[in-house]
């Protein structure tokens, strides 16, 4: 089997890491009761912590094999608006949102994917790709007006944050295949996650997170949670999706957007959100305008 048809492969498992990751967040700033654990601010900061710890001594090699100094701005693309900024976004969100909401907002990515490589990369674009746009536009706005009422004006920031953050992962999506295309997977990430470092340690001390973890009764409980987001869903996925990248596409990689609702929607029953049919809908809405947008025939150049 060729190395992209393997890529193809690890999507589903890539979907379910991911998928899991709303949840996640939830159990990090909340016990069972709804009580309060951690802020929003400190989940994320422990998680990119956490991940950064992962990669940080594989950093100084990075520097040895650089290939140029704008280099380490590409990093930084990929660390803070790849990882970092995101990580902030979607806990902020999550605070009002359901996971399984969050989730589906997510597969927005490939949308803004497009946009950003089309804009900016100069990438083609057809005809069945804008149309995909629309549809994901058009389910998006379904998304937030399905089942709500006096809640929808509550929920537009966190909404906004949760597409700011889409944003952001299509660029950082476009600059690791445009821009470090010739780094491995695990070089990408470590240079991405060692820039993000520095300013999510200052964070973890900003807000307090130390005191938190020291006094907090269900301390435990909530870093249980935000480990495994930091190591598995952040780290080890991070190297994944970047190896996908490089062996497939980037809007090919960011298709896993389309699975994660699924999952993150799914956990989300299990563990008690509830969702209206119409954001069922909504969701199989956004999923066609991906799959519109994925599966488009490049134009050809004579």
């Amino acid at each position: 089997m060729s190395k992209s048809r393997l890529s193809y492969l690890f999507i589903p498992l890539l979907a379910l890491i991911w998928g899991s990751s709303f949840i996640l967040m939830k159990f990090g700033m909340f016990d069972a009761s709804g009580n309060p654990i951690f802020s929003a601010a400190q989940v994320a900061s422990i998680r990119i912590v956490l991940a950064g710890l992962v990669f940080l001594p594989l950093f100084p090699k990075l520097l040895k094999k650089l290939k140029q100094r704008t280099d380490l701005f590409f990093f930084c693309v990929t660390g803070l608006g790849g990882n970092l900024i995101p990580a902030f976004l979607f806990t902020y969100a999550e605070k009002s949102l359901d996971s399984g909401i969050a989730g589906i907002m997510n597969s927005f990515t490939p949308v803004f994917t497009l946009l950003i490589g089309f804009f900016i990369f100069r990438s083609k674009i057809v005809l069945q790709q804008v149309i995909g746009t629309l549809v994901g536009f058009a389910g998006i706005t379904w998304l937030l007006l399905a089942g709500q009422t006096t809640k929808t004006e509550a929920q537009l920031l966190p909404a906004l944050a949760i597409i700011i953050a889409t944003v952001l992962y299509g660029l950082s999506l476009n600059t690791i295949k445009h821009k470090l295309q010739h780094y491995k997977p695990l070089e990408v990430a470590t240079g991405g996650f060692s820039m993000a470092f520095l300013p999510a340690l200052i964070c973890f001390f900003i807000f307090d997170t130390p005191a938190i973890m020291s006094n907090h009764p269900k301390a435990l409980q909530g870093l249980a949670a935000i480990g495994t987001l930091g190591l598995i869903g952040t780290a080890f996925a991070v190297v994944l999706f970047n190896k996908i990248i490089a062996q497939t596409s980037a809007l090919a990689a960011s298709s896993v957007t389309y699975f994660i609702p699924i999952v993150a929607v799914f956990l989300g029953l299990a563990f008690g959100e509830t969702f209206v049919w119409q954001q069922f809908i909504a969701m199989i809405v956004i999923i066609c305008g991906v799959l519109l947008i994925n599966f488009a025939k490049p134009k050809t150049t004579n």
